[in-house]
């Protein structure tokens, strides 16, 4: 239960359109990857739905991951409901490190004591790649949503950023032991909106909704796709 001092917010957290590297099997973490033409086409079908609900009940903000799959998806609903996007780092995916840009295979050969600690159960404290951990990247998505929260009090507003973080922020908020993160997962463009809590930077919530993706669906075409962060 939150107290007179708590400061609360509803954010709607997008998982950005298909990038090349989901369309191609690959690790990106931090690696600046564009958006696949098909994530293009999500990303408009997305907006078509943004701005329909904007025009019931208005969105008061936008924030994006600097990088460019998060961002080119932010682009087209941003302008679908004239808002300015306001980048964030700390929405950035979990470094990845070396592993960015490779290939399942590519990584179990080359780091496979890394792989082994990460698969099937993922040790949440274990840096892969000389990135980060899974723990490291939680920690920082959780402080930039606290800030995103602390800046609209009681309004709606929407984040687009990636799937790894995305599973993070979710098993916090849903108290789920984060190696379990894996079953967590969200389609790309997927719409999970989230009621969070902010006190003294700490931050709880409630899940309202999780891996929506109506606006896919209703337009025939299996665009809906998971890939590797």
């Amino acid at each position: 239960m939150s107290s007179p001092t708590d400061t609360s917010a509803e954010l709607w957290l997008i998982r950005h359109g298909e990038s090349i590297g989901n369309r191609d099997r690959i690790y990106q973490g931090q690696n600046d990857l564009p958006l696949s033409h098909e994530g293009h086409q999500q990303a408009a079908l997305l907006a078509a739905r943004l701005a329909g609900l904007h025009l019931l009940q208005p969105f008061s903000a936008i924030y994006s991951s600097d990088l460019q799959r998060a961002w080119q998806t932010a682009v087209p609903c941003a302008q679908a409901i004239n808002l300015p996007i306001q980048p964030s780092t700390g929405l950035r995916e979990i470094d990845v490190g070396a592993w960015s840009g490779l290939t399942f295979g590519e990584i179990q050969r080359r780091f496979p004591e890394e792989w082994a600690a990460s698969y099937p159960v993922m040790d949440p404290e274990r840096v892969r790649g000389g990135g980060e951990s899974y723990r490291q990247a939680q920690q920082r998505t959780i402080a930039a949503l606290c800030e995103i929260v602390a800046a609209h009090p009681g309004e709606r507003v929407l984040v687009f950023f990636h799937g790894g973080v995305l599973q993070a922020v979710l098993t916090h908020v849903l108290q789920v032991p984060l190696p379990n993160k894996r079953f967590l997962h969200t389609a790309n463009t997927s719409i999970s909106r989230l009621r969070l809590i902010t006190s003294n930077r700490a931050l709880t919530g409630l899940v309202l909704g999780m891996n929506d993706i109506a606006h896919l669906e209703q337009s025939g075409r299996s665009l809906a796709s998971v890939g590797p962060e």
